[in-house]
């Protein structure tokens, strides 16, 4: 999958997700980067089998999402490669379920709710009904032709109670080709949708929908993947919401601190196992695309008990080629190769909640120094 080229320094997220604009990291400096808003929601408990079916009904709510999409979708890159993420999240964007899709796109969904609802004004923009459509690749960390939409989640028209999210390839949007592996800047790849409404309370926003059908050369099937994950997210907020109307608010919520708790408890507990030191990997891709250069790097994993440091302080510049990673792509493969590294056992128990955008419920850091 290509990734945009452009500033390779990670942006930082503010100490609010929706104040203020995303300030870029500068080298040296560590990056913290919270899956969600850290720390229990509630003082409430759930008793563990309460807490087990609204666990499985949450991973049933994001599978109707994917079946929704990969039966309604019109590219074979959607419903035959599986080019796609599906996911849903709670208000404080932390990770409640997915569909088994493509990891890396599951780790960067909570990054692309968190800008795409920045960049329309906050969550007081927000209303019932309303669909976001976003692409920006250093919030979403893919290349622009991997396009999020994005619907909040209100509880009885009222409460703001989550988001739900699909990312998926489209086969066109309108780049300097049909799918690019030479560019060397963003605008190369194709139009921009930045965090704009492409529904209004269930209404087609036809201003920006006749904007996307004039920027690809495959209009027919753009629409019908852009319903489709329209689709999909709405199969996704109704499943939320009957499953919140079966158990009650406090009752979910309670159950899902207890989630995210127990995901901590045997993350933690498998880092133990680990011991204590520094752990340097190496490598070497061929070129960037662009220029025939190889670029070696180094990566070194820091283990200190149950904590884990990730320091990228060894891999190359910001490249001219399309082979940059953003922030949000270097923290999804860092949790996936986290996740890749634990016994399957004991984190088959926390699979939706590490690894994964809500999942890392401790903060993991994340730094270059200077070349």
């Amino acid at each position: 999958m290509s990734m945009s080229s452009g500033p390779s320094r990670a942006a930082k997220p503010a100490k609010s997700f929706w104040n203020g604009r995303t300030e870029m990291a500068r080298k040296h400096e560590s990056v913290t980067h919270n899956a969600g808003m850290f720390g229990r929601i509630t003082d409430a408990k759930a008793d563990p089998i309460t807490t087990e079916v609204i666990r499985h009904a949450l991973n049933s709510a994001a599978n109707q999402m994917k079946r929704a999409l990969i039966r309604t979708s019109f590219s074979p890159i959607i419903y035959e490669v599986l080019d796609f993420a599906a996911a849903i999240y709670d208000k404080e964007v932390r990770l409640l379920s997915q569909a088994p899709s493509l990891p890396m796109f599951m780790g960067t969904l909570s990054f692309c709710i968190i800008e795409a609802v920045k960049a329309n004004g906050g969550p007081e923009t927000l209303k019932p009904g309303d669909a976001l459509i976003y692409n920006w690749p250093f919030g979403t960390g893919s290349h622009p032709q991997d396009v999020v939409i994005i619907m909040p989640v209100f509880f009885r028209d009222e409460e703001l109670i989550g988001y739900t999210a699909i990312k998926g390839h489209w086969l066109d949007i309108g780049a300097k080709d049909p799918y690019c592996t030479d560019t060397t800047d963003v605008f190369q790849e194709g139009v921009i949708f930045p965090g704009v409404k492409i529904y209004k309370e269930n209404v087609l926003n036809d201003d920006i929908f006749r904007m996307i059908m004039a920027n690809t050369r495959v209009p027919q099937m753009v629409r019908g993947d852009l319903d489709a994950q329209v689709t999909g997210c709405r199969v996704g907020v109704k499943s939320l919401i009957e499953v919140i109307e079966r158990f009650g608010l406090e009752t979910y919520r309670a159950a899902v601190d207890d989630m995210f708790d127990h995901g901590e408890r045997i993350v933690r507990s498998y880092f133990e196992k680990i011991p204590d030191g520094r752990y340097v990997g190496k490598g070497e891709m061929d070129n960037n695309g662009v220029t025939t250069d190889r670029i070696p790097f180094e990566v070194v994993l820091e283990v200190r008990g149950s904590d884990v440091i990730l320091d990228f302080s060894g891999v190359p510049d910001e490249q001219a080629g399309p082979t940059n990673s953003p922030l949000p792509t270097t923290i999804s493969a860092s949790r996936v190769r986290a996740r890749r590294a634990g016994r399957a056992d004991k984190l088959a128990a926390a699979h939706h909640h590490f690894g994964q955008p809500g999942g890392d419920h401790h903060a993991g850091r994340l730094w270059r120094s200077a070349a």
